[in-house]
């Protein structure tokens, strides 16, 4: 097996996290922003009849950023993100993707590396404390909500690390190195779940359930979009045939190899 350098790896990365990207913020427009969009509608609402209650007129100021220059600045940033997230992956696969039962660095490693990456750094945070649209959100639990959000982050990656590391343990039967991780993440799940403080600000009752249901679930279609298409897009560059310099210098030693061999023979 031929190492791939550093650079090629962070090549790779980064075309993968570029094309994922640009996927997540495509399902972002399609899935998220129209729960978005209603949310910022039932906010301004909310206002407007705080005012009229008040007896005060609502006075709105011409929009120094409109909706649709934050969405595209916020598609935009999707790429970016994607592309920075992919050179990251690429170097962890590069140091993991051997390391992973069953894999053996082969076309399924990236792929593998991706869910642990979501399982990781998008579903156990969300579990936990669910996205909620910008109509919810109480300003001043944002530093507790954020550093359990960090908290289970922390927790999931170190889970993780546990369950690759039981799934490779060469004293454990074939048999055990299934049950171990399982039942080790299991456990470390329920645990987490009861130990982690409820945090979650309450709902307004002028917020539809449907609402917020769409916006959580079209967050985690995004990111797990992005991160799919991040572990199968670095898998392809993978498997693709190789023209770098390591296939260069391989095919000018060919002539010279075969002439060698014909000589002896």
């Amino acid at each position: 097996m031929i190492e791939v350098s550093i650079g090629c790896a962070v090549r790779r990365g980064a075309l993968a996290g570029a094309v994922a990207g640009g996927v997540g913020a495509v399902v972002m427009y399609v899935l998220v922003e129209p729960s978005i969009r209603a949310a910022i509608a039932i906010e301004d609402a909310r206002h407007e009849a705080s005012h009229t209650g008040l007896g005060k007129a609502s006075h709105h100021g011409g929009e120094i950023v409109t909706r649709g220059q934050q969405v595209y600045a916020g598609m935009l940033t999707a790429v970016v993100v994607g592309v920075l997230v992919g050179i990251a992956f690429a170097l962890v696969n590069r140091h993991l993707g051997d390391r992973i039962a069953g894999t053996a660095a082969g076309p399924a490693a990236p792929v593998v590396v991706a869910a642990l990456g979501f399982v990781s750094f998008t579903l156990a945070p969300a579990v936990v404390l669910p996205a909620n649209p910008p109509s919810i959100g109480d300003p001043s639990t944002v530093g507790v909500r954020t550093m359990v959000y960090l908290g289970t982050i922390v927790c999931a990656v170190a889970l993780t690390s546990v369950v690759v590391a039981l799934s490779r343990a060469r004293s454990l039967s074939p048999r055990n190195r299934v049950l171990a991780p399982a039942l080790a993440a299991v456990g470390a799940v329920i645990v987490v779940t009861l130990a982690t403080p409820n945090v979650a600000d309450q709902v307004p009752g002028d917020v539809p359930a449907s609402l917020l249901w769409e916006f959580r679930l079209g967050s985690l279609a995004q990111m797990g979009a992005m991160w799919f298409v991040m572990g199968a897009g670095y898998a392809w560059l993978s498997a693709a045939p190789d023209r770098g310099p390591t296939r260069r210098r391989a095919a000018r030693r060919g002539p010279a190899a075969s002439s060698s061999a014909r000589s002896g023979a």
